[in-house]
């Protein structure tokens, strides 16, 4: 993917979204004592949703650059593999990038036809059961390694913080017309 810098201001349009993006990612990143000082947290995830074209991608980007961010995206195309759990091997790795460059910006790209749904009438497992089931692992904080939490008392307590703070997950809904 082109990863060229893209600001607000080539963005035509879209104002009231990219308003949202701006509060709910972009402030929280660039003035965390005042979210801390009025008692707000953080959020940890947001999802965009609208047709293909409505420009969901450069609106990412653009954040990435505002923020100042790691952008680490992966599409439906780049993640399927014919062999078993190479899929759920790519979406870990795509995580612990983004754990590796904190603060960044997890970009999946149409996840609708990476996830699908779940069923409970289905006997065995798929493999879109299974990247989803490795997708809520990662965002619940489970994908971390043993070895990412291993350190002294100090490491292991932020770490503790930093777990707390996922199990708040938050999402924010953004549609795009």
């Amino acid at each position: 993917m082109d990863i060229k810098p893209i600001d607000w201001e080539q963005i035509g349009g879209l104002e009231d979204v990219k308003r949202k993006l701006k509060q709910s990612i972009e402030w929280p990143l660039k003035f965390p004592q005042d979210f801390i000082r009025m008692g707000l947290t953080q959020p940890k995830g947001l999802l965009l949703y609208g047709p293909p074209g409505c420009a969901k991608t450069t609106l990412v980007r653009a954040l990435a650059t505002s923020c100042h961010c790691s952008f680490v995206s992966v599409s439906g195309a780049d993640l399927f593999s014919p062999f078993v759990g190479d899929s759920e091997k790519v979406l870990s790795q795509v995580f612990r990038q983004a754990r590796a460059n904190t603060p960044a910006i997890v970009f999946l790209d149409e996840i609708d036809s990476i996830l699908g749904s779940r069923s409970v009438s289905k006997t065995g497992c798929d493999v879109q059961e299974r990247v989803l089931s490795v997708l809520l692992n990662e965002l619940d904080g489970v994908g971390l390694k043993t070895i990412e939490r291993r350190g002294n008392k100090s490491n292991l307590q932020g770490k503790y913080q930093e777990l707390k703070k996922m199990k708040s997950f938050k999402k924010f809904l953004i549609k795009m017309s």
